[in-house]
């Protein structure tokens, strides 16, 4: 599934002007837990605390803003 086909098909992803990108392998990487949501391709990141830290550690692992592609092919 594309960017754009994910955030075209999730009301909630469609809802924001801008987005951020990560993968799989660095929040692992990065030592953060994702379970299988059974969704295929989302998982849920698991944060053993809400520290500091740790958001900025998670923040880290985000590409900068970018404009949301469904709002772009909408017009």
């Amino acid at each position: 599934m594309s960017v754009l086909e994910a955030c075209r098909s999730s009301g909630r992803l469609a809802a924001y002007r801008r987005i951020r990108l990560s993968t799989f392998g660095r929040l692992r990487c990065a030592g953060f837990a994702l379970l299988a949501t059974f969704e295929h391709p989302h998982f849920t990141l698991v944060l053993s605390d809400i520290s500091e830290l740790t958001i900025v550690r998670l923040d880290r692992c985000f590409d900068d803003p970018i404009p949301n592609p469904a709002g772009e092919a909408q017009g």
